[in-house]
């Protein structure tokens, strides 16, 4: 019996059968957003849910603007880079974040968010 308890704590405890999935712990923050139309800029603000790599890297991140009715959602992708699907568009794309002044980053065709760090 003692040997038997010993050869089950061994099986279990051995890190090749009790491989852990990955888990990535959502960082949610609010931030001035805009869409720009024109000449005008219409205000809001914006819930922002990224997802990081355990170094860091951003892996996916969620933009959500009820005022605005706005949805974008990015992830990266190895092969493409980083892709993103938005409300609007209603279908996915290449997108590279262009930096629109000193804290405001455009994340879509005319909609800037500020404070969030491309990476």
């Amino acid at each position: 019996m003692k040997k038997l308890l010993i050869l089950a704590a061994l099986l279990f405890a051995s890190p090749s059968f009790a491989q852990e999935k990955q888990v990535y712990r959502p960082f949610r923050y609010e931030t001035p957003c805009g869409l720009q139309k024109e000449t005008y800029l219409y205000e809001d603000t914006c819930v922002v849910v990224e997802t990081r790599e355990p170094n860091g890297a951003l892996r996916t991140r969620n933009i959500f603007s009820n005022r605005l009715g706005l949805t974008i959602k990015g992830r990266f992708d190895k092969e493409k880079g980083y892709i993103q699907w938005d409300s609007y568009n209603k279908f996915e794309y290449p997108w590279s974040y262009k930096i629109s002044g000193t804290d405001w980053t455009e994340v879509m065709p005319n909609v800037i968010v500020q404070n969030i760090s491309w990476d």
